[in-house]
């Protein structure tokens, strides 16, 4: 029964896979704990979700979608650092409205692309 459990761990690439995925788990866990800690527990949904306007954007000009996707991340959380700075909204409010606000964009934007490609971006 150990054996079998075992087996598959003979095998360099499941051993990386392993690795990697012990490392991922402890990076994503401390940096989760921080962002709970300094009340930024929505961030992560947040950027997840303000990315999608930067695929579509670099859908339609021809470009990486993972550099759009991580020019838009970064913007996002450029703008919900302004407003929390520049305004009495708190920084939950400012994330709630930049979340909404990207991911609004991305869905029109998408919706418009697909008028003329048949694509799934989403």
């Amino acid at each position: 029964m150990l054996e079998s459990l075992i087996e598959p761990l003979q095998y360099s690439f499941m051993q990386r896979s392993l690795t990697i995925a012990i490392l991922v788990g402890i990076i994503c866990s401390v940096v989760g704990s921080y962002l709970m800690v300094q009340r930024l527990a929505l961030l992560g949904d947040a950027i997840s979700h303000s990315v999608l306007p930067g695929l579509a954007i670099a859908f339609l000009l021809g470009a990486n979608i993972f550099v759009g996707a991580f020019i838009s991340g970064v913007f996002s959380t450029t703008v919900i650092a302004w407003i929390s700075k520049r305004s009495l909204i708190k920084e939950d409010a400012a994330m709630g409205i930049v979340f909404s606000a990207f991911f609004a964009l991305g869905i029109t934007l998408i919706t418009i692309i697909q008028k003329d490609n048949k694509i799934d971006l989403v």
